[in-house]
């Protein structure tokens, strides 16, 4: 069946609209790196329009991605009425603000977090439910093709039932840590409660305006419990999970581009026992790459009724709450704190 192209928007032209499409590294492991990548290529979607108040931006838009039409506001945008599809790549505190400029969507991609606060992430989840707006998040590992068997039982075929789990996140809780509390709850079900493990560290290094570091626990609806720390991208890039299971375990590194099983076997210093084989790795073949075209093909399947979104706001908003009830507990010392809590009703 051949559906109609949707007519879409790209607002905010940065690092992850278009500029990471410039990185030569990031090109080896990542086909598609950014939204422009998709959106010049994909079936379903017909790219328009670029938002964004900076000219360079726009004058990179017509001349290297063909945009025939930009402008600095979403107001001065001349086809704002006929956009069925809005891409928000812009700071979370304009999202709820935006998503009134377009009378007419049928969908939105967003990047993560939903919003600057809780409260304006529930306005937002909420307007698009109004409106009956499809919201897609752009937490990609929901859309990644491994990633997804994993969770649909690939990981406990791999290494047996989770024991305990070690993350790491960097840039930021409210950048990266976002989507490593997202894939926890992704891989291991719904997160119970939260403590954090150590006072707030305001974080002016990454791409969020007052993000912060700080370490802290997860404990799931399943029991299992999950610490996660935060790294410096000034000494080294990391966000990853070290999941150790009852039959191996698995690392999840580099943000799911490396993806190694190690496997149970008998253990070299005592009869009877078993050890993991830390020197016998097995990597599964990472398809990271490709996770931002199959996010919109799920947005496109879903638009046509074909789907259900991979990455819904309503989804997103529960990982959100769970980063607030983190920064809840630093500010009360510690305390440990569930984040149906903060439901604002």
């Amino acid at each position: 069946m051949v559906f109609r192209k949707l007519k879409t928007a790209v607002i905010g032209f940065g690092r992850i609209a278009q500029g990471y499409a410039r990185d030569e590294v990031m090109a080896k492991h990542f086909t598609y790196a950014t939204h422009a990548q998709v959106l010049a290529v994909h079936e379903l979607f017909d790219w328009q329009a670029v938002v964004d108040p900076n000219e360079e931006a726009l004058n990179w838009a017509r001349e290297k991605w063909g945009i025939q039409h930009t402008a600095v506001s979403v107001d001065q945008l001349d086809s704002a009425k006929e956009i069925e599809v809005a891409v928000l790549a812009t700071a979370p505190e304009t999202r709820l603000r935006l998503i009134e400029l377009f009378p007419n969507l049928k969908a939105c991609v967003v990047e993560k977090p939903l919003a600057a606060t809780q409260a304006d992430a529930e306005k937002f989840v909420e307007m698009c439910r109004r409106r009956k707006i499809l919201a897609q998040v752009n937490l990609m590992r929901r859309a990644d093709r491994l990633t997804r068997q994993l969770a649909l039982g690939g990981l406990v075929r791999e290494i047996g039932e989770a024991q305990t789990v070690f993350g790491m996140y960097g840039n930021g809780l409210l950048n990266n840590g976002t989507h490593m509390v997202d894939l926890v709850r992704m891989l291991f079900g719904e997160i119970r409660c939260v403590q954090a493990l150590s006072e707030i560290e305001l974080f002016v290094e990454g791409p969020i305006v007052s993000d912060i570091n700080l370490s802290f626990v997860m404990h799931l609806s399943s029991g299992l419990a999950t610490v996660m720390h935060p790294l410096r991208f000034a000494h080294y890039r990391e966000n990853g999970l070290d999941i150790w299971g009852k039959n191996g375990r698995l690392a999840y590194l580099h943000g799911g581009l490396t993806v190694i099983r190690y496997p149970r076997c008998d253990n070299r210093a005592l009869s009877g026992e078993k050890e993991i084989a830390h020197d016998e790795p097995l990597a599964l073949s990472s398809t990271i790459g490709e996770a931002m075209y199959e996010l919109y093909s799920n947005l496109g399947a879903a638009i046509n009724g074909r789907e259900r979104l991979w990455s819904p706001a309503d989804s997103a908003l529960d990982t959100h709450r769970v980063i607030e009830a983190v920064l809840v507990s630093a500010r009360q010392g510690g305390k440990i704190v569930s984040p149906q809590e903060l439901l604002v009703a």
